[in-house]
């Protein structure tokens, strides 16, 4: 089993990496990010955006620490560079290829992607998984939560005896979005999933659930103004971390499906994670917005500065000088709250 406390999954884009600019190197070192490698920002020299940029940007954040790095599939986010690294072909040549290029910069544990050929077999993923594993220490891969018993066995046993030397793996079951669905089923299923995953012996690092529950408008969970909404990812957790070894991991506050804010539509919020829940203020461009949102978050007694980013820039917000006014730059700031307080709370377990 690993040192590491919590797994946050994010997408390499701008919030998302803001957020983890501002972490410290005390708070990176006992986190295992998962990036998701997505396009960068069009420019005109690179119009598809480049993949290479956002390697540079992850560099700058981690340094020499470990990361998982995956590849972003969404339509929004992916690249021709992308979809050739999810090419199958010769053991996911190009994959290894981009991996290899990265090796000595950067302490990477790669994903492994599953592909099934014509006739059921994983030959590309073994290939994949014997190369890289001469190398690493580690490896990834990714399931959904709720896959039968057998399919566990099915996908993961290609994985574990094509593993090298002393290469373990840590096996990321993701329940995506959980706001909606019933969270006695999302319990039961991590329970049984987890320990399939965990009967598979010692080449698996560790087990890590993946999920969120942020919602894709929080005013509809309260009111216009302000509000409240339940941390689901919390009461899952704490509900499965005593039936299975389980590690935590979460989407760090953002919601599967993202809304494009057009210009002039968006309604400026400050949200802040408690133990268990969510809070909210909410307030328009002409009734106060960002600054009236940062003040009446200050005078709720349920937030507790920690002396994060997020913390100065909420206080700086508070006497009008905000640094951002974007919902891009509050995501980042409301990232960098949560993740450093779901720290918080693993660290009491």
């Amino acid at each position: 089993m690993s040192k590491f406390k919590y797994f946050p999954l994010i997408k390499t884009r701008d919030a998302e990496l803001k957020c983890f600019q501002h972490l410290s190197d005390g708070v990176l070192e006992q986190l295992l990010p998962i990036y998701e490698l997505t396009k960068s920002r069009k420019t005109t020299k690179t119009p598809d955006g480049d993949i290479h940029r956002r390697i540079k940007q992850i560099k700058e954040i981690q340094g020499n620490k470990p990361f998982i790095l995956d590849l972003c599939t969404d339509d929004k986010y992916i690249n021709p560079q992308i979809e050739q690294l999810i090419d199958e072909y010769d053991g996911f040549q190009d994959w290894q290829y981009f991996l290899n290029v990265y090796q000595e910069e950067l302490n990477i544990i790669p994903m492994v992607h599953l592909y099934e050929d014509a006739e059921m077999t994983f030959k590309e993923v073994e290939k994949f998984v014997s190369d890289m594993s001469m190398e690493r220490a580690h490896l990834a891969v990714r399931l959904p939560y709720d896959l039968e018993p057998e399919e566990y066995q099915l996908y993961l046993k290609p994985i574990i005896s094509n593993l090298q030397k002393n290469c373990t793996l840590f096996v990321l079951l993701d329940a995506d979005s959980i706001r909606y669905k019933d969270t006695q089923d999302v319990i039961e299923n991590y329970i049984a999933s987890s320990n399939e995953v965990n009967m598979l012996g010692d080449k698996i690092e560790d087990v890590v659930m993946l999920c969120t529950s942020f919602p894709i408008s929080p005013r509809d969970e309260g009111e216009d103004e302000y509000g409240e909404f339940e941390i689901l990812e919390e009461t899952v957790y704490n509900s499965i971390k005593q039936q299975t070894p389980i590690k935590y991991g979460d989407y760090a506050s953002i919601n599967t499906v993202q809304v494009e804010m057009k210009g002039g539509t968006f309604v400026p919020r400050i949200d802040i994670s408690l133990d268990d829940k969510f809070i909210y203020k909410r307030y328009r461009r002409n009734a106060g917005s960002y600054p009236k949102c940062a003040r009446y978050m200050k005078d709720d007694k349920r937030y507790k500065p920690m002396n994060t980013w997020a913390d100065q820039e909420i206080n700086l917000a508070s006497i009008n000088e905000p640094t951002g006014i974007s919902p891009s730059f509050w995501i980042a700031v409301r990232m960098n709250y949560y993740i450093i307080s779901r720290l918080k709370l693993r660290a009491q377990e």
